[in-house]
């Protein structure tokens, strides 16, 4: 352990660093891998960097089945890549959910501007079928400010998350949401090649 924290090698590139920055793996009790992205489910845990590019070489390497001493089912990269991908987006929804609960979320063109203009925004959600003039606008706003952009839900996903209407865009306060959603949009873009 260094610094007090449990230390973990990623089957696919070798480096060694602190367990909560890889991603975890157990075997599900049909002997499928299973990513473990909160690290909560019993068994023993397998690890990787959060990267496409390792869980490819863990695959091509075969260190699945090496790591649980036992024979693996579901090494389907692009199904692995799927259920992240299902996994992260369910917890990106949860976390804002929850930061609307909190009163940590704003929307509405007008306020989520104003909010831009005053430094008071930590992540910016975009809808998907946000107008491509509103795009552009908000696009240049976020990044004028320095603050990570986001295009994940459309108007009624977003605004369902945060019990409104439809929403274009909402802004999520700085505070204590923002570490965990970057961590969970991190994971995404590096398995989905910058998108989001």
């Amino acid at each position: 352990m260094t610094g007090n924290k449990p230390q973990r090698s990623c089957l696919g590139c070798g480096a060694t660093t602190d367990k909560g920055a890889l991603l975890r793996f157990v075997l599900g009790p049909d002997g499928f891998l299973t990513p473990d992205l909160k690290g909560k489910l019993p068994g023993r845990g397998a690890y990787i960097c959060p990267l496409r590019s390792c869980l490819g070489l863990a695959i091509k390497k075969k260190r699945f089945p090496a790591s649980f001493k036992s024979p693996v089912s579901g090494i389907d990269q692009e199904k692995i890549v799927f259920a992240i991908r299902t996994i992260v987006t369910e917890r990106v929804r949860g976390y804002l959910s929850l930061a609307a609960k909190a009163g940590e979320v704003f929307s509405g063109s007008d306020a989520v501007a104003g909010r831009l203009r005053g430094g008071k925004v930590g992540v910016l959600f975009i809808a998907t079928d946000l107008s491509e003039e509103s795009r552009k606008k908000f696009s240049a706003m976020a990044g004028h400010a320095g603050v990570e952009l986001v295009a994940m839900f459309d108007k009624e996903s977003l605004g369902t998350l945060i019990g409104k209407e439809h929403r274009g865009v909402v802004a999520v306060e700085p505070g204590g949401f923002i570490a965990p959603i970057k961590r969970e949009l991190e994971i995404y873009r590096n398995f989905f090649d910058g998108e989001v």
